[in-house]
């Protein structure tokens, strides 16, 4: 069977899964794993092997890349201290603590190679914090520190774990020429990253100026943009990994004010897409290679062995991070300087960052790069071992961490705080009082009665949504009351106007390129709508 074909049935796999996760109390990256292992253990299913060196190209520049994407400049550079402390300091911490808890452990297990696995165990994941975080609306400043953690300790956790198997194959580690080398190669990964970056984005501006771009052409260079920057990074002999982080948070600042409203739309649902492929797939693979992976490990460990390591690995790595946040958050403000400027974290919220450190994609697929042979052409020690550590602390840390993440949010009471609402009252005002100042200004250019009673008619409506946001006391909630009606009607008209443009189609009445655009028109209406909808927690 071709690799197109394997690439087929793991997207049929992950879409079956994803359907089935639905119903379970867990994450659904927990899903695509036990998936895995289900369908792996199927007599016809068929074997799938992995290129370590390609699986850690295909799925880790784009993955790292979209975090850099998404991450808020703004509040990145405002919440840099607690990052840093938690994407370097946290990182170090846990890679020394869970290395030489591993390498006590496991018998025969070199300390280099303890390290690789301790390194690759310190990032957390994006995809199941955010997925919490956003559907709870936590403090802002909580959000931006663990999204902007995920994003560098990805970065940091990699970068170390690529100087531990150097170790392990090289058989010397030099701390001085470690650190020395750790630099050079960080500050040439972020130049090299943000050289890429802008340079794909002003070829982007220059397609645009002699209006030759369009959103697939857009699209395109977008999606290709996370692999130029790690190529043209490795080929310099700098980190990839810190070029990839990097031109994403250029692009991320440039993008949203560059690119017009389908590419911008289109650009989101196939990133979507992307990701959800990736992040599915990657644990699918996971867990088609874990009953070979155990016939491997049960060779040369016995079976209570097999399930205390992991165990042990896995909380070895939850203490070192709980251990890490309390004096790491409280310790700096001892320090004048630090007090004036910030505003001490409740133990509520610190401890939240603390239980936040679920592992996934990045674990994985820094795991499966390990090399199969060492230079020599021998089999790469422990590397069976190392992979099926990572697998357990993955598993363990989304069952334990994910599954009670949201409980212990509700249970310490921790809220949204208040400035990103009024960010967005005043994101709203200003933006349709703009849009009134700019209609009032073209009241001179409608010469004729339809020209002014179609500009009329859109001033009024702007009124209307002015007087809403404005509005104060009894007043907003009556507006805010009418905002959801309001909502509510026009979503069943235009429920039912798709209904009836359906029907007409189905019954042969009306042909596909009649019916097409203006199914289309109706889908960009429900998203105007959609966007627009009253925010849950403003109603009364």
């Amino acid at each position: 069977m071709s690799a197109f074909e394997h690439a087929l049935i793991l997207l049929l796999l992950v879409a079956g899964l994803s359907v089935v996760t639905r119903w379970l109390p867990w994450p659904p990256l927990i899903t695509y794993l036990v998936g895995g292992v289900g369908v792996a253990l199927l007599p016809a299913f068929p074997r799938m092997t992995l290129d370590p060196g390609f699986f850690f190209l295909c799925f880790l520049p784009p993955l790292l890349f979209s975090d850099g994407w998404l991450m808020p400049l703004r509040e990145f550079v405002r919440a840099k201290r607690p990052i840093l402390l938690l994407a370097i300091g946290l990182v170090t911490f846990t890679t020394l603590t869970v290395g030489l808890v591993a390498h006590w452990l496991i018998p025969g297990l070199p300390l280099a190679m303890a390290f690789a696995l301790g390194a690759i165990v310190s990032p957390t994941d994006a995809v199941a914090i955010n997925a919490i975080t956003e559907r709870l609306r936590v403090p802002a400043r909580l959000s931006t520190i663990l999204g902007g953690e995920s994003l560098m300790n990805d970065a940091t956790g990699l970068v170390a774990f690529k100087f531990a198997l150097g170790a392990v194959i090289a058989g010397t580690f030099s701390l001085p020429a470690m650190l020395g080398q750790f630099s050079l190669l960080s500050v040439g990964g972020l130049v090299t990253g943000l050289i890429v970056g802008y340079a794909i984005s002003r070829l982007r501006d220059l397609l645009m100026h002699l209006h030759v771009s369009d959103p697939l052409i857009e699209i395109t260079l977008s999606l290709m943009t996370p692999y130029a920057a790690y190529l043209a990074a490795e080929d310099l002999g700098v980190s990839g990994i810190l070029a990839v982080v990097a031109a994403g948070l250029y692009c991320g600042w440039r993008d949203p004010v560059h690119m017009d409203t389908e590419t911008r739309q289109s650009t989101f649902a196939v990133w979507a897409l992307v990701l959800f492929w990736l992040n599915g797939i990657a644990f699918v693979l996971l867990g088609l290679q874990f009953p070979t992976l155990l016939v491997a490990v049960s060779s040369h460990y016995s079976t209570f062995q097999l399930v205390t390591f992991p165990l042990v690995v896995a909380f070895a790595a939850i203490i070192a991070r709980l251990i890490w946040v309390f004096p790491a958050t409280y310790l700096p403000f001892l320090f004048k300087g630090i007090r004036a400027k910030e505003t001490k974290a409740s133990r509520a919220a610190v401890f939240v960052v603390g239980w936040a450190g679920m592992r996934g994609t990045v674990t994985l697929a820094g795991a499966l790069s390990i090399p199969l042979l060492m230079p020599d052409g021998s089999p790469f020690p422990h590397r069976d071992i190392v992979i099926y550590l990572a697998f357990g602390v993955i598993a363990v840390t989304l069952l334990l961490q994910g599954t009670t993440l949201e409980w212990l949010i509700h249970r310490l009471g921790i809220r949204e705080d208040e400035n990103r609402p009024k960010e967005e009252l005043l994101a709203r005002t200003t933006a349709v009082d703009a849009g009134l100042k700019t209609l009032k200004a073209m009241e001179k250019s409608a010469t004729t009665p339809e020209m002014k009673a179609s500009l009329d008619d859109v001033i009024n409506e702007y009124e209307r949504r002015l007087a809403s946001l404005t509005a104060q006391g009894e007043t907003r909630a009556r507006a805010r009351r009418r905002r959801s009606a309001s909502f509510h009607y026009r979503a069943a008209a235009l429920h039912a106007e798709r209904e009836a443009l359906d029907d007409l189609w189905r019954s042969g009445k009306i042909i596909d390129e009649v019916h097409r655009p203006l199914q289309q028109l109706l889908d960009h209406e429900e998203s105007l709508l959609t966007g627009s909808a009253p925010p849950p927690q403003a109603e009364d």
